[in-house]
């Protein structure tokens, strides 16, 4: 069976994937997230883990590979590049720059520009977590699109405007509260979408 391991930058990501996943695989494919505690530092890293899963292919394991990051205020045509020329470099196929047959071995995503515009993009996850919220305009707000940016500042004033997370945002426990009740089918956040699709096609 196919291993997907999926490399993201932190803690919240890794809540989040792990409610997630199940309903993504649909039992095609294990799957192993691992954090690397920050955007640099996965970066820093990614080069040598790269060569490393190389090295696994090459052997004849069927492994692929997931790169998740946020785009926080870097340029998303630059970053994306940036982690194509890394998979390039160290030999691997893209999604973007797949084999002759049109198969690939890493899937490069940027998240925008935060996880929790991902959040936002299921209103219905937020009520089912929260259920003190009241209905959500989808059209209305920071709901009309999702990605529009500081997402984790504008979903924590929606939330405390509500009388949740009155003082500081809790980004860990957010995501375990919020990812379990999310609908990978109806969430209008362009960059989820974009991520499915990516998945998707990482599995056929």
């Amino acid at each position: 069976m196919m291993q997907i391991e999926i490399l993201v930058e932190e803690q919240s990501a890794e809540e989040a994937l792990r409610h997630l996943l199940p309903g993504l695989l649909k039992s095609r494919a294990r799957a192993k997230v691992i954090n690397l505690g920050s955007k640099y530092k996965l970066l820093k890293v990614l080069p040598e883990r790269l060569a490393a899963y190389r090295r696994r292919i090459a052997s004849g394991e069927p492994l692929r590979v997931v790169v998740l990051v946020d785009r926080d205020d870097d340029d998303c045509e630059r970053l994306k590049a940036v982690l194509e020329r890394m998979a390039t470099a160290a030999g691997l196929s893209t999604k973007s720059s797949p084999a002759a047959d049109g198969r690939f071995v890493v899937l490069n995503r940027i998240v925008i520009e935060e996880l929790e515009s991902w959040f936002i993009g299921d209103p219905s996850a937020l009520r089912k977590a929260f259920t003190s919220l009241p209905k959500i305009e989808q059209n209305a707000g920071i709901f009309r699109n999702p990605d529009n940016g500081g997402s984790w500042e504008a979903l924590h004033r929606f939330l405390k405007r509500h009388g949740i997370y009155k003082s500081s945002f809790p980004k860990i426990d957010a995501a375990r509260r919020i990812a379990p009740h999310m609908t990978v089918e109806q969430n209008r956040s362009r960059s989820f979408r974009v991520f499915v699709d990516g998945m998707e096609a990482l599995l056929t």
